[in-house]
């Protein structure tokens, strides 16, 4: 079976689910939150640095999608509807609190494997520099980039997620490598020798 007839099946399981779910089916609900929870948690921490405003955000979009669930029309794809859903909720708050964006905590979850104090600093360095070069790419390029690189989203899905075409998101996300290939060309070299 190839990629899109898995995209389009997942696609359409999903969808199952939501009828069911529209029905008042909590077994069916407790198996969506379950599924996509962690995933939405991580996702919405790509814009909130607080751990707890990302979690209540996240169970926020539940909630609704819960109370509203008689009068939401989901009618392509439910994973590609709570990851914009994520999304909306997360920028309305961060509208309201006036908070930057920022991406200093991308790779906190990644274990440490420096051998020694010194390649851990070199590690952090490294890391730290990926970092303020991907602050530094316009805001819907960065969105695109981590949404692909980090939340692991398909093309078609993020272009569902972001209202704009997939030859958008393909082109942001070029020029996204392109400008952090250029930007970071100098580790490359320091890596090498």
């Amino acid at each position: 079976m190839n990629r899109n007839n898995r995209n389009k099946e997942t696609d359409q399981t999903g969808l199952e689910y939501w009828e069911k779910i529209r029905q008042g089916d909590s077994t069916s609900f407790s198996y969506i939150f379950q599924k996509y929870y962690q995933a939405l948690y991580q996702f919405a921490g790509r814009f909130i640095k607080d751990a707890q405003t990302a979690e209540n955000i996240v169970q926020d979009v539940f909630v609704k999608l819960w109370m509203n669930r008689e009068n939401c029309l989901i009618t392509s794809s439910l994973k590609s509807y709570l990851y914009a859903a994520t999304r909306n909720t997360a920028l309305n708050y961060l509208r309201s609190e006036k908070k930057q964006i920022s991406t200093n905590d991308l790779m906190n979850d990644r274990q440490d494997t420096a051998a020694n104090p010194e390649e851990r600093i070199i590690e952090n360095e490294m890391i730290d520099r990926v970092h303020k070069a991907i602050e530094k790419l316009p805001e819907k390029c960065r969105y695109i980039y981590l949404m692909k690189r980090y939340d692991d989203l398909k093309y078609h899905e993020i272009a569902e997620i972001l209202d704009v075409s997939i030859n958008t998101v393909k082109t942001q996300m070029k020029r996204a490598v392109k400008s952090l290939m250029m930007n970071l060309s100098y580790l490359k070299a320091n890596i090498i020798e």
